[in-house]
């Protein structure tokens, strides 16, 4: 099936480009184009004008700047998940990389597109919740930074306003190790469900815990109150019993083709505490 016809634009610039998106309330940014694209065929949607930001130069590169790992908006996911030094030092993003959809779609989309399509079964926002990611954004007129946590609105809604583009994704080093784990129907499926863990320790004891959720909701969500609650101490079986309740009381659950909200919630709980006992090493 062909889309409704569109006029496309391909900007040289950010400047460029948020000028054009400003002037023009309904046109769509296209990055890789692997959620774009698909829904534009199908017709579930239609745009007037999208704008093109694959010829805008700087926005693909992965760099470590001081305390932060920086990725472009524009970088592939298969460069995320082949990339030794993310591979070393921030492994749940690397894993969740790697697991998203099939290499053809890994070669095309980029880290941005996931982002701000604002799918809750989308991978990369569980983990920029995780991570205490920040994201740089930029306009016409304008540069800001938003938290990941005040990023993802609701489904397929999130803080960018019009004329604003995601350009670089910002994670602190903080010396911390995680997992992603996803369950799926088949494979290069979105997921069921999903989790990033990334904890950070003294000892035996967790200095700070981070937790994001993938299609557990409307959105990507933050699992707040088990990582406050994991904070400060060992990594019993009781304490991830206890934090693995909590992290329910953020799930929004329904019963679906993909299974009951009780499977739901005993497969989130399973997950979480195999994605814990598996950081630094294999699963268990």
């Amino acid at each position: 099936m062909f889309p409704d016809k569109f006029d496309y634009y391909a900007p040289k610039s950010i400047e460029e480009a948020a000028k054009f998106l400003s002037g023009h309330e309904d046109a769509k940014v296209l990055a890789g184009g692997q959620s774009l694209i698909p829904l534009l065929k199908l017709r579930f949607t239609s745009v007037p004008e999208i704008v093109d930001i694959g010829r805008i130069k700087g926005l693909d590169g992965i760099t470590f700047q001081g305390n932060y790992l920086e990725i472009g908006s524009m970088v592939c996911t298969s460069e995320i998940a082949e990339n030794s030094s993310i591979r070393k030092k921030f492994p749940a993003l690397s894993e969740a990389a790697g697991q998203i959809a099939d290499p053809l779609v890994r070669n095309r989309g980029t880290i941005g597109g996931d982002i701000c399509h604002g799918d809750p079964a989308n991978d990369f926002p569980a983990v920029m919740l995780a991570m205490d990611a920040e994201f740089e954004i930029s306009s016409a007129t304008r540069k800001r930074t938003v938290k990941a946590e005040d990023f993802f609105v609701d489904t397929f809604s999130t803080a960018l306003e019009q004329g604003e583009i995601l350009t670089k994704i910002k994670i602190p080093d903080t010396g911390s190790s995680g997992r992603y784990m996803k369950y799926k129907k088949y494979a290069g499926d979105f997921s069921i469900l999903g989790i990033a863990v990334n904890l950070s320790m003294d000892g035996k004891k967790v200095r700070k815990a981070g937790i994001g959720l993938t299609n557990c909701g409307p959105t990507a969500l933050k699992a707040r109150e088990a990582e406050e609650y994991l904070a400060g101490k060992e990594l019993s079986d009781d304490n991830l019993e206890k934090a693995s309740e909590l992290l329910l009381k953020v799930t929004d659950f329904v019963d679906d083709d993909n299974g009951s909200v009780k499977f739901k919630e005993k497969l989130l709980k399973y997950l979480f505490i195999r994605a814990v006992r598996g950081i630094g090493g294999v699963p268990k």
